[in-house]
């Protein structure tokens, strides 16, 4: 007897700290090949179809409106209707949460870099670039790790008004910083900001593949006019694409050069001077000035650098890790159609460096600031880190660029 009491506390134990699946007795192996997973990881769904006991919410009649909706859903038959105002409540909390899998301990440890957490969207009334929501996970231990939902994780940029897919890799959230315990985890959470009506639906874990240090060419520039229209001719060189917006990097004994294409429907708007002209449209660029400088570091070194340009009437560039405004510098804008194009030239010895060495790697990233006619900030989409804000404070999210002469 006391040996059943033994087997039967053991496995309530293993119950709660691990995913099992019902299984037959004899239950063959091929039966594994064929059952979605990642890695052995079984409990994909997060949400389908029902408003199970799993499922719960704060309860704010008022700032929060949360149910099930047959007529809307991008898969199965219902999706769930989410309406929520902030300042209705501000003193409450608003959230959602999905304890999947009847609330056991699910083991993340072998899909934190192979999986992402995947759901449909859809906008009840107008369009937005990301949503203004921190999604996250909670381990039994009550440790949460949390991300945003930025344009870089949904599909085309935007929520609209029709069904797009919002893919978050579960290596953009910081479970080892956050002491997450990722072989218990209990929960996913949404915390919700602002205001929104939306329809989410096919809650769901789906394979992913980190993406490694991406490495793009860059070449020296020929004739580069400065007048803020770049052509083909002068930008021969491949651009970095983001969402929005192409930008091109080149150089030549006396200057750094930048050129962009970005597509804006409140163009060249930035109020802002100095550090804070990242709150108005402007390019950023953070680059490391010393070849071979360690690319895993978290914290800028003396000699990287990070420049903002305004894009206004009155172009100003700054470098944030010298916090000064940088002189000699010529910036052209001009109004297009779909937004605007900039041309920049920066010289070397105003930056304090030498130009760069053909045929060595240095880390960089490339970002845009998109503003409203208020001049502020409503998107920024970045180049090696679409997914996952602070390249401003962390160059391990950077990517690198070699720069080869062109024969």
């Amino acid at each position: 007897m006391k040996a059943l009491f033994t087997v039967l506390g053991l496995t309530a134990l293993l119950s709660a700290c691990n995913v099992f699946r019902e299984a037959a007795l004899y239950e063959q192996e091929a039966d594994d090949a064929k059952t979605p997973n990642i890695a052995g990881f079984y409990a994909l769904q997060v949400y389908r179809d029902q408003m199970s006991d799993e499922v719960w919410y704060t309860p704010s009649p008022k700032a929060l409106k949360v149910q099930a909706e047959s007529a809307q859903k991008a898969e199965g038959s219902q999706s769930i209707s989410i309406e929520w105002n902030k300042q209705a409540d501000p003193q409450t909390w608003l959230g959602l949460g999905f304890g999947w899998n009847g609330w056991t301990g699910k083991n993340f440890e072998a899909i934190t870099q192979q999986a992402a957490l995947s759901f449909w969207v859809k906008s009840k009334e107008g369009q937005s670039a990301g949503l203004p929501w921190a999604v996250g996970f909670e381990d039994f231990n009550g440790a949460q790790a949390w991300t945003g939902v930025t344009s870089g994780f949904i599909q085309g940029g935007l929520v609209k008004n029709e069904w797009t897919e919002v893919k978050i890799p579960l290596s953009v959230f910081p479970f080892e910083a956050r002491d997450v315990d990722v072989t218990i985890i209990k929960q996913l959470i949404v915390q919700f900001e602002a205001s929104g009506k939306v329809w989410i639906d096919n809650i769901r874990l789906v394979p992913y593949q980190s993406k490694g240090r991406q490495t793009h060419p860059v070449s020296p520039g020929e004739n580069i006019v400065i007048d803020g229209q770049p052509t083909e001719r002068e930008w021969f060189v491949q651009p970095f694409e983001m969402t929005f917006a192409k930008v091109w990097l080149s150089w030549d004994d006396t200057h750094l050069y930048l050129a962009a294409q970005v597509e804006d429907a409140s163009p060249l708007i930035n109020t802002r001077s100095d550090k804070d002209i990242w709150n108005g449209d402007a390019l950023e660029l953070a680059l490391s000035t010393v070849s071979g400088t360690n690319s895993q570091r978290k914290v800028f070194y003396p000699t990287d650098l990070h420049l903002g340009i305004s894009m206004a009437e009155a172009p100003v560039v700054f470098e944030w890790n010298k916090k000064k405004v940088i002189e000699g510098a010529k910036v052209l804008t001009r109004k297009t159609v779909t937004g605007y194009t900039a041309e920049a030239a920066i010289p070397w010895k105003s930056l304090g460096t030498t130009p760069f060495e053909p045929n060595q790697a240095y880390g960089c990233e490339v970002a845009v600031d998109i503003a409203n006619e208020a001049s502020v900030r409503t998107l920024q989409t970045r180049w090696k880190s679409p997914e996952q804000e602070g390249f401003h404070t962390d160059p391990s999210l950077w990517g690198q660029i070699i720069y080869r002469i062109q024969k």
